[in-house]
């Protein structure tokens, strides 16, 4: 198989040269490579100035839920058994170490995450470099960057998405190794990297999947003699390295006794959460999610998915790499559509595999022109790059202020609309103001960044308090737990979220923690705050003794209360 796949390699119209990897080892560079490199240099500093401006941005409720998980996490907590969460545990190793490195801060988690997005764009850099030339790599690269800080795609944010397409991104260049040495090891670390991002979200599964295929494809859309040992040796090799990542995690959870309550979050739980939305519904968010992630990015959609035709007449483009192409897209679209919600942050799994379809729509246009068009100027890839250049520059001209001068509240607002995560942070600054280290806290309310903001720990397991009223038979004793653990820890502050979207409450479940809270406020604790949300205006803050007075104009606000003396 490997020298089968290094003669095919000399068809390339700008086949790579030297040795190359991605850890940096090379020797005897292309001129194509030295400037694919140099700008790939300029593609980290853009990544850089645009992703630094929201370093202070307000988390939603998801991402300040798993940054504060893996704050638990490192300090000895169990994973579903003292917080828990419908994934896989990846999830929490991976903001444990995002924590650890740079810090429990939201200024320190989007720099972590940062610096995810820019390996993970040298990652799609390598990969498309490997499968086609330096050229499209910096095409690849570069629709990564832009596309990947969609505002409606939750681009700004530390979703655990972005994690999943790390490791993907990862497994894919080790594909294109593989490709290129034909060697085993390259296949074992594919599987590592995509078997890890199962592990982070189980969506991933759908990676593991489309990295199996395109083994079996490979195998027979390549050229020459088929060997049967060969695949199975490969595909064995591929689906250990997965393997082994999932029994690694399972093992950690089983020694730390929480292996059944791992498998009811990751397995019982979901199969309610997908049956709630019927298709004609789900049509219908995929629509206006997909209008509003396309909105402003029209040139890198458009482009990237001009290559499932032109790859079709570009001869240089291997068969196996045409089939490549569509099982990727395929499995990857598939990520979105688990539930049929079509959250925006699900499109975040798309990126890698749009990233590669742009290099690959650069690369069948220079084939076609080659080849095809007898089109033998050598400054064609120059012109060619020049000009996506251009148009990139005029997007982020005239999206310019979003990049680089946002209005956090007005992102937040376009966004997720009235959802109360401004105000988490406003309503988290009084508290560090006023409160003191060993002061606890606890929220009514689907707003467990609160506790990420204020370095405070939720007195219950049931930080995420949407569980506690979901309609599941398992909801009225979680209440209760809920209430006896806020007892007996009595906390200072208690803050209620009058807010439906934050309480999220389902139909047909158990009222009695409200009807606890009514009483428990009422008999032990004073209004110190109320946080007005006025439709279509900014949230009226009133804080301390003019609290009690205040008398809300909406039917949205917050309440925060002191335990009295």
């Amino acid at each position: 198989m490997s020298k089968t796949v290094a003669k095919e390699k000399t068809i390339k119209v700008t086949p790579p040269t030297g040795k190359f990897d991605f850890i940096g080892k090379f020797k005897n560079l292309s001129q194509e490579d030295k400037i694919g490199l140099g700008l790939l240099l300029i593609l980290t500093f853009i990544t850089v100035s645009i992703r630094s401006n929201f370093y202070n941005i307000p988390f939603e409720r998801d991402e300040g839920a798993y940054s504060y998980y893996g704050k638990l996490l490192l300090e000895g907590k169990i994973p579903y058994k003292d917080f828990y969460e419908q994934k896989f545990p990846g999830l929490f190793y991976f903001y444990a170490f995002i924590v650890n490195f740079f810090g429990d801060t939201v200024a320190g988690m989007h720099k972590g995450f940062m610096w995810v997005n820019i390996i993970t764009m040298i990652f799609i850099y390598f990969t498309s470099r490997n499968l086609f030339s330096a050229f499209a790599g910096v095409v690849s690269a570069a629709t990564f960057v832009f596309v990947s800080m969609t505002p409606s795609l939750s681009g700004f944010t530390v979703q655990g998405e972005h994690a999943v397409i790390f490791f993907a991104s990862l497994g894919f260049l080790f594909y294109s190794l593989a490709r290129l040495s034909g060697s085993w090891k390259y296949y074992l670390l594919m599987g590592l990297g995509l078997g890890a991002a199962f592990m982070t979200k189980t969506s991933g599964i759908f990676f593991v999947a489309a990295g199996g295929i395109t083994i079996i494809t490979d195998f027979f859309f390549t050229k020459g003699k088929k060997d049967f040992k060969e695949l199975f040796k490969t595909a064995f090799i591929y689906g250990g390295g997965a393997a082994f990542v999932v029994a690694t995690m399972f093992f950690i959870i089983y020694m730390k006794g929480a292996f059944g309550d791992m498998i009811f979050w990751t397995y019982e739980i979901p199969k309610k959460y997908v049956a709630k939305i019927p298709w004609e519904q789900g049509k219908q968010y995929f629509e206006y999610s997909y209008l509003a992630i396309t909105n402003d990015y029209k040139l890198f959609w458009r482009h990237a998915f001009v290559a499932l035709v032109a790859c079709l007449f570009a001869k240089a483009v291997e068969l196996r790499t045409k089939v490549f192409a569509f099982v990727l897209i395929a499995f990857s679209s598939a990520t979105i559509f688990p539930g049929f919600y079509f959250y925006g942050h699900y499109w975040i799994q798309l990126l890698p595999a749009l990233s590669i379809l742009s290099g690959l729509t650069y690369f069948s246009i220079m084939s076609i022109a080659k080849d095809t068009l007898n089109i033998k100027s050598p400054n064609l890839k120059y012109a060619y790059l020049g000009l996506f250049g251009i148009l990139v520059f005029m997007h982020s001209d005239k999206l310019k202020n979003y990049y680089f001068h946002p209005n956090y509240e007005q992102v937040m607002r376009s966004v997720y609309g009235g959802n109360p995560f401004p105000e988490a942070m406003e309503i988290s600054n009084y508290i560090n103001r006023i409160a003191k280290p060993e002061d606890q806290l606890v929220v009514m309310g689907s707003e467990p960044q609160i506790y990420f903001y204020t370095k405070k720990k939720c007195p219950s397991r049931h930080a995420y308090f949407a569980a506690i009223v979901d309609n599941v038979p398992e909801h009225k004793v979680w209440q209760r737990e809920f209430v006896a653990d806020v007892e007996k820890a009595k906390p200072k502050y208690f803050i209620f979220f009058n807010h439906q979207i934050s309480l999220f409450i389902q139909p047909n479940t158990d009222q009695y923690v409200f009807q606890w809270a009514n009483k428990y406020i009422q008999e032990g604790y004073k209004m110190i705050g109320i946080v007005d949300m006025i439709e279509g205006q900014r949230a009226n803050y009133v804080f301390d003794e003019s609290a009690q007075r205040y008398q809300p104009k909406s039917q949205t606000y917050v309440m925060i209360f002191e335990r009295k003396s």
